[in-house]
């Protein structure tokens, strides 16, 4: 096949690859694309709708219930595979299967420069690369607060990282300081935007004088059965309300629903319980929150830490949600809800601590980043140049930019 070449255009074209097994790597794409202003023409793809459209669903499916019903053994082969880069090559053989459709996809859309925010789009366009099938630039979006082997491959051009002890962990693994930029986790701008809370809160049906806890399972809905019970709770009901984002859950969120017909009579006195599924405007919904319950994703807490939303950290699954978790408690944004103590009880005592809920806003404002996304395309911007000779340390390889005056 013929290499696919850049094309000299007024502005730059570029091709965002994404992935929906899980929310965030689609946010991260979303905010990019929002953020690059007219200087730059975007395109975002899923990459396995896109390449794999046949088998994403079943991969999809399965990858979802293996987190539900056997989150130890995700666990196990994400500890094994973090610092391997044998988990790359072992997926190998199932990304050779879409590098034809994926070759084809690039000669279409003929991008200047490829940005991944899923691990397995940059991997295969990482094999493109390796076959002379592509000359543009590949840039690599990390969007956890941890690194894994999974998203690092020979032929990536530049990795935007989340912070500092990211990029740390790449350069222990040998990948040169001229690859690594640190521009936090993008995310989109209306999450540092200004809100009027009381506002929204009538709008919602909320009091603005009680305390509001936000509670959310990610993109796909994973809600343990402990959180559903806090519908029920009527100690909980008493001192607060509460707002549960289901996702694209339809099962869970009619579960929830009907829970709340059942129960509403006998907590008419409460405060209000609200159950939404997936929502866009998920940065009113945070405003409103001075609390989030969530499992430790890379986008939802990074969106919670650019709006100052001191998180409660609930059953992180092993893997990188764990390590997600560790990071954001010890910069002391986030606490990991206890094993030993419910949810219900841990869920009080930070309710009713209003200077700890004070203290884990400010080291939010401490610990995020300012303007993440537009951080993110300056750093692509200057890529749009010719690549100069690789630079080698260890068995990576990488890339000097030249700068254009």
């Amino acid at each position: 096949m013929k290499p696919i070449e850049a094309e000299r255009r007024s502005s730059l074209r570029v091709l965002l690859l994404s992935g929906d097994l899980g929310d965030g790597h689609k946010q991260a794409a979303k905010a990019l694309a929002e953020a690059c202003g007219s200087r730059v023409q975007t395109e975002e793809i899923d990459f396995m709708q896109g390449v794999y459209p046949h088998l994403h669903p079943l991969v999809k499916y399965f990858f979802l219930k293996g987190l539900e019903k056997a989150p130890s053994l995700y666990g196990y082969l994400y500890r094994k595979t973090k610092s391997s880069e044998r988990l790359s090559m072992s997926f190998r053989s199932f990304l050779k299967l879409g590098l034809g459709k994926l070759a084809d996809l690039l000669a279409e859309k003929q991008p200047d420069i490829v940005v991944c925010t899923f691990p397995l789009a940059a991997a295969a366009v990482s094999l493109l690369k390796a076959k002379g099938q592509l000359k543009s630039p590949l840039v690599t979006v990390i969007t956890d607060h941890t690194d894994h082997s999974l998203w690092l491959h020979p032929h990536t051009d530049l990795y935007l990282v989340g912070s500092e002890s990211v990029a740390d962990a790449l350069k222990r693994r040998g990948i040169a300081p001229a690859r690594l930029c640190v521009t936090g986790i993008p995310v989109r701008q209306r999450f540092f935007d200004p809100v009027d809370r009381t506002r929204l809160c009538h709008a919602f049906g909320l009091s603005p004088e009680l305390p509001t806890v936000l509670v959310m399972g990610g993109g796909c809905g994973l809600l343990g059965a402990e959180i559903r019970s806090l519908i029920n709770s009527p100690s909980v009901r008493q001192h607060m309300q509460t707002i549960i984002l289901c996702g694209s859950n339809v099962e869970v969120r009619c579960e929830l629903e009907e829970e709340l017909r059942r129960s509403e009579p006998e907590h008419d006195r409460g405060g209000r319980v609200i159950v939404k599924g997936y929502v866009e405007e998920i940065h009113e919904w945070m405003a409103v929150a001075d609390l989030l319950v969530t499992k430790p994703g890379g986008l939802t807490t990074a969106e919670a830490v650019a709006m100052g939303l001191p998180m409660l950290l609930y059953k992180p699954i092993p893997g990188q949600e764990e390590d997600n978790a560790a990071v954001l408690e010890q910069a002391g944004v986030a606490v990991r809800a206890a094993k030993h103590r419910t949810l219900r009880d841990q869920l009080l005592e930070l309710v009713g601590d209003r200077d700890m809920l004070r203290g884990m806003r400010e080291e939010a404002g401490r610990f995020r980043f300012p303007q993440p996304s537009q951080q993110a395309w300056e750093a692509i911007w200057r890529l749009r140049t010719p690549m100069e000779q690789p630079v080698r340390i260890g068995r990576w390889s990488s890339w000097k930019v030249r700068e254009v005056l």
